[in-house]
């Protein structure tokens, strides 16, 4: 019997069912081991050494694993294709006495489809410990970080914290924006227009300079000026022209960027959009937002544009990086009601128009002049601008709201008589306040997952240091731990160095440098400010499992 090991029930079954008869799907559901609650569980003395324990609560499915383990003949890790992934496969197996003799592989799933799930088992390879080694890594400093400065905390705020690594960042960024919206300072300018009509066609053009650049009116006096020389000008037509503005086709939507449109489009919360992605994804109808996408499913793709557009609708290089697929690109999007079904239509449309060429709109444009007559114009100019679709390639499938315009046949030197003319006071807005999804694009771009970005923001809020609902802003206690960690650990908490500290990740995690010369390097530098409370050794120590290579199956 060979033995998988998954991460949830659902995907067990849909591997069970795929598998067939001389297989055992288990899942471990979750990490089922970490580092104690009660203690550090890290020997600073040893090179950083952590002392893993089992989580409490999950005695008894450890025992079903572990009995599994001691059966089986080999064993398969599917768990997810991240560095997470492959710890949560490491961990059950460093529990194992019984690993001695026998083969592990890991397999990397795509999706839960029986053809993916073949491809993934036709080409295992060993476990990675290098990836092991990079989660290992964040894991010692995430401890180190979190159980120090909440300690401190502790003591100078005389209220109990409940900050993590990726919360310390949010809490910064939150800081930094509204700091930034403190000192904006407004400014008030004017802008002016003038509407015409011409064959029946209303059209609106722009006041500008002779330069064809924005108006410098900062003064009542200077707008009374400009109203006067408007309504007692003549206006005519200096030149016309016309040209394609191409839009190039969106990228298949990545996990941020879901998250970004469900909650401008359908109103979800992050975590309701990660729930929506899990089921689906365990059901089979998405990719892993971690995978690539196979070949098969690009060719696919393809292939449903040719038969349903024409080949003029095939990109010639389609727009593909990493995102999210539909598993089966012929289960199309259908209008059913629920939250589940909007999710999968976005992900299966973005993913096809990826695979389509540019949309093209058709610009026209009329510089109009005004003056006393055609021979004494005024240092200004008018710009009238209309755009119609051409080509809509991608647009055929993500269809827009956007309403065409045009600007009726304007011959150069037409008189033009203004329908009306309007000058108002335009007042420059501060920045925005951070939203939900604009905080964990913020947070991934200092190297922090979604999942882990989005749970950040969870415990902020259950700690009661953030609040709002469209916009987010720092309550009094958020304030108060904001100027407690900038006054005691600034650049540690700062933004730039989460950027800094996912870079040494991924170099660990490619093999560019060792775990423990990182944490080194971290602790000489932020060591002295953390002084984490002495470390109680665990009864039974962490020791590294060996593995055998992967062979061929």
């Amino acid at each position: 019997m060979k033995l998988v090991i998954v991460e949830t029930p659902a995907q067990a079954k849909r591997l069970s069912d795929a598998l067939g008869e001389g297989w055992r799907v288990e899942p471990c559901s979750g990490m089922v081991r970490d580092l104690p609650a009660d203690q550090l569980g890290i020997d600073l003395a040893a090179d950083f050494r952590p002392s893993f324990v089992v989580v409490p609560g999950k005695g008894n499915l450890i025992r079903r694993l572990m009995k599994a383990l001691r059966d089986c003949e080999a064993v398969y890790a599917a768990t997810p294709p991240t560095r997470e992934g492959e710890a949560l496969a490491w961990h059950v197996l460093a529990l194992s006495p019984d690993m001695k003799d026998k083969s592990v592989y890991r397999v990397t799933l795509t999706a839960l489809t029986p053809d993916a799930i073949r491809a993934a088992f036709a080409a295992p390879r060993p476990l990675d410990m290098k990836l092991i080694e990079a989660y290992a890594a964040e894991r010692t400093f995430s401890r180190l970080v979190g159980w120090s400065i909440n300690a401190s905390a502790r003591q100078a705020l005389d209220f109990k914290t409940a900050l993590t690594v990726d919360g310390m960042v949010a809490l910064r960024l939150l800081a930094e924006g509204e700091a930034h919206i403190g000192a904006f300072t407004s400014e008030t300018r004017w802008r002016a227009s003038v509407s015409f009509m011409s064959d029946g066609i209303p059209f609106t053009a722009n006041v500008l300079n002779a330069k064809g650049t924005a108006l410098a009116i900062r003064t009542a006096e200077q707008v009374g000026q400009l109203e006067a020389l408007l309504k007692g000008g003549h206006f005519w037509v200096d030149k016309t022209g016309q040209t394609l503005k191409t839009q190039p086709a969106p990228t298949p939507l990545t996990l941020h960027g879901l998250i970004e449109i469900t909650a401008r489009d359908l109103a979800l919360t992050p975590e309701h959009t990660l729930a929506l992605i899990a089921t689906l994804y365990d059901a089979g109808w998405i990719s892993d937002p971690d995978a690539i996408a196979p070949p098969a499913l690009h060719e696919a793709a393809q292939a449903y544009i040719r038969r349903e557009f024409g080949t003029e609708y095939l990109a010639a290089e389609p727009n593909i990086t990493a995102g999210i697929a539909p598993a089966d690109v012929s289960r199309l999007p259908e209008a059913l009601p629920g939250d589940g079904a909007a999710v999968y239509a976005l992900i299966w449309k973005h993913f096809i128009a990826a695979h389509m060429p540019p949309a093209q709109d058709k610009l026209m444009g009329a510089r109009i002049l005004v003056g006393a007559a055609k021979d004494k114009p005024y240092p200004l100019e008018l710009r009238a601008m209309a755009a119609l679709l051409y080509f809509d390639g991608w647009r055929r499938v993500l269809l827009s709201d956007r309403q065409d315009a045009v600007l009726p046949v304007l011959p150069q030197g037409t008189a033009l008589l203004p329908t009306s003319i309007t000058v108002e006071a335009a007042t420059s807005e501060p920045p925005m306040l951070f939203s939900e999804a604009a905080l964990i694009g913020a947070l991934v771009e200092c190297g922090v997952n979604v999942p882990a970005a989005v749970a950040a923001l969870s415990g902020l809020r259950a700690a009661g240091y953030v609040d709002g609902e469209i916009s987010l802003s720092l309550t009094e206690v958020g304030q108060t731990v904001v100027a407690y960690l900038l006054a005691n650990f600034d650049e540690l908490t700062a933004p730039a160095f989460a950027r800094e500290w996912a870079a040494d990740l991924e170099h660990i995690a490619s093999g560019e440098r060792q775990r423990v010369e990182v944490l080194h390097a971290f602790w000489s530098r932020f060591g002295g400010v953390l002084r984490p409370a002495r470390a109680v050794r665990a009864a039974a120590e962490h020791k590294p499992i060996v593995l055998r290579p992967a062979e061929e199956v």
